[in-house]
């Protein structure tokens, strides 16, 4: 009796949880309208982020335009320029560009709120083993576009440089508009700032079975023709140095993610092995 009993209890817990994950599997499945529904609200708190970050980041325009002015102010140093100097050719072009400036930062200060906000989209869907690698994909992701922010902020004087030695061996005057200099260097920014999350989006589809390290292998030469192509398209400009700027870095970081998918990638038949007969 006292076995049938215990019997007869687990069989009850069992049903009891069975019960409990249908339950929570219906409470997961939306219709196409409610996730469009789900879908705006997390659009418009990214909006929000973005707005309040920027609103903030207008106080210290001043300082920020210092921060675009210097990898062109250091690249000219370097190539030997003495005269070197900015100009603006419209009225508005200050206040249009202390904008700009206010915008892009507040993007960037904004860019943790956006990827969790992202996360919690995304997260119903996901199986409960899934649900922890939150813990280590929002860190990571930030960390990851702010390492592309600094990176291309870091290489961009040695880029200046090279560009006003090349204009001065051809006997041109370097002189550079301020708005076009500022929108090419911040769009540059941005790109190598979403570039760089690269290695984290191929990891979390190695880890969830949509790709493995053997397949991101065997596509190594699709994959530097994709990124020469994304790097001509996402670059400012069509000169072939500005592309390899951008593409060799993620070459090195397609390699990374190849290295990184074998470690997270998910392997059924190991997982199978582990499950006990019958």
């Amino acid at each position: 009796m006292g076995e049938a009993a215990k019997g007869d209890g687990r069989a009850a817990v069992g049903l009891t949880s069975g019960r409990e994950r249908m339950g929570e599997r219906d409470r997961k499945e939306l219709t196409f309208w409610e996730h469009l529904e789900e879908l705006r609200w997390h659009l418009v708190r990214m909006m929000a982020y973005v707005v309040v970050a920027a609103a903030a980041s207008w106080v210290f325009r001043v300082p920020f335009l210092a921060l675009l002015r210097y990898p062109a102010e250091l690249g000219a140093q370097v190539a030997g320029i003495d005269d070197f100097s900015f100009r603006i050719f419209t009225a508005p072009g200050g206040f249009i560009l202390m904008m700009s400036i206010s915008l892009v930062a507040g993007l960037v200060f904004a860019s943790p709120g956006i990827i969790i906000e992202l996360w919690l989209f995304l997260e119903p869907a996901l199986e409960r083993t899934e649900k922890r690698y939150v813990y280590l994909v929002v860190p990571l992701a930030t960390f990851l576009f702010l390492s592309g922010v600094a990176f291309c902020y870091y290489i961009s004087p040695r880029a200046f440089a090279f560009f006003f030695a090349f204009n001065r061996g051809l006997g041109v005057e370097v002189e550079l508009t301020l708005q076009p200099y500022l929108y090419f260097l911040m769009r540059l920014l941005l790109v190598f700032g979403l570039a760089f999350e690269m290695p984290l989006v191929l990891s979390f589809l190695a880890s969830v079975g949509i790709v493995t390290r053997a397949q991101l292998l065997s596509w190594w030469r699709q994959a530097v023709v994709v990124i020469f192509a994304f790097a001509a398209i996402a670059t400012p400009t069509t000169d072939p140095a500005t592309m390899c700027f951008l593409a060799g870095p993620l070459i090195i970081l397609y390699l990374l993610s190849v290295f990184l998918a074998g470690l997270v990638e998910k392997r059924p038949e190991r997982e199978e092995s582990r499950e006990p007969a019958g």
